[in-house]
């Protein structure tokens, strides 16, 4: 498998974060260097003295395919990367809480005008005036044309959010097994052979009926103690309820995320709550934190607005477009839902305070209550029937 090329502009400091099929995440240190000047000017000695501030981005870099026709995937990586900036920059205008831009590259046109001159001709140009510069007007060879295309990766720069994302913040990790369990389960099984080898006349099927059961019993506690639990206590409820708000208000502007999961929304302040105490929060201990969670805030940050789009206009007067709209979102919020579902064990109870919170701040909540019940027929109907 070929390994597509960095940035033009990429540093060995850069750390690869993550990568998908459509993009990849850099860490970039040191993106924004701010500096200051203090003015002391009372003592006479040190006059000025300057203050340097650095921050880090991170770098979402749509990279090239090179399983796509040069020009179609020239096209898509500029439309999704302008589609994703203006998606970014409306729900920053609408008060939904999103990483900021730093800066946004996008390759230019002339390479997929010169691409799409070379697929409609089959001679020479008259007049090259999209062509790179040159006195020469042939149309480009497939060479020239891949050499050009490898740095035609298409960059958005954006702010670093310090913090952590909601699947990690419901997931409790399971204790480890001790040593001395380990080692009594292995003693048993130990001894089982031991005596199983001392006592000659005893038959092998029997032996190995022992060795089986024990076996059976040792993975059956491994997997129970490595089972994943979900956080339920008061403060997962607040962060839950905090971000069906924020997605109603990114539904109340007309935004779509389209890849709504807990792995693509972010929680700036998670170190100002104490940590779970156990996998299994009691209704008591949950009750008794309520006063206290009340007067913690969770910031709710989306991120990954790759696969975004922008609904119809629910004040349309196109019943169809109005209905459309509807659809989209209860889409969003079944995507969601499954995600907790499927991630989070037990996530029922963050599903309806999610679903509470998007009712008390999405201005159409019951036409789209509505949609997500046919959107979850239609989904068990898939579940069952494939």
């Amino acid at each position: 498998m070929m390994i597509p090329e960095p940035p033009r502009y990429y540093d060995s400091n850069w750390e690869l974060l993550s990568q998908g099929a459509e993009a990849r995440v850099w860490l970039v240190p040191n993106f924004i260097t701010r500096a200051t000047t203090n003015n002391n000017n009372n003592t006479g000695t040190n006059p000025s003295k300057s203050l340097s501030f650095t921050s880090d981005a991170i770098c979402k870099e749509r990279f090239v395919k090179s399983y796509r026709h040069p020009a179609l995937n020239d096209k898509l990586t500029r439309a999704r990367t302008k589609a994703e900036a203006k998606s970014l920059s409306k729900c920053r205008r609408g008060g939904v809480s999103v990483p900021v831009i730093l800066g946004i590259d996008i390759p230019p046109a002339s390479t997929s005008s010169a691409i799409s001159i070379s697929a409609s001709s089959t001679s020479t140009c008259g007049n090259g005036s999209n062509g790179s510069g040159g006195s020469g007007s042939t149309v480009p060879d497939n060479d020239n044309v891949n050499n050009d295309n490898n740095n035609s990766s298409a960059c958005l720069f954006l702010e670093k959010i310090e913090g952590c994302t909601l699947r990690s913040f419901f997931a409790i990790k399971p204790k480890k097994a001790s040593r001395s369990t380990e080692g009594e389960n292995g003693g048993n099984v130990g001894q089982v052979e031991e005596e199983a080898q001392a006592q000659g006349e005893e038959p092998a099927t029997k032996r190995a009926k022992l060795e089986n059961a024990n076996t059976d019993e040792a993975n059956t506690k491994n997997n129970n103690n490595n089972t994943p639990h979900t956080r339920l206590d008061a403060y997962a409820k607040k962060v839950a309820h905090t971000t069906g708000i924020v997605i109603g208000k990114m539904h109340n502007i007309n935004i779509i995320h389209g890849d709504l999961t807990t792995s693509n929304i972010l929680l700036r302040n998670p170190n100002d709550v104490p940590p779970p105490l156990s996998s299994s929060v009691s209704s008591s201990s949950s009750s008794s934190s309520t006063d206290t969670k009340l007067s913690w805030e969770p910031d709710i940050v989306m991120i990954d607005f790759g696969l975004s789009s922008t609904s119809v206009n629910t004040s349309s007067k196109n019943k169809n477009s109005s209905s459309s709209s509807h659809e989209e979102r209860a889409v969003d919020l079944y995507v969601l839902e499954r995600a907790f579902i499927t991630t989070h064990v037990g996530g029922e109870v963050l599903v309806d305070e999610m679903l509470r919170g998007y009712k008390s701040s999405c201005k159409c909540s019951d036409s789209v209550f509505q949609r997500l019940s046919q959107v979850r027929l239609r989904g068990r109907k898939r579940e069952c029937f494939g």
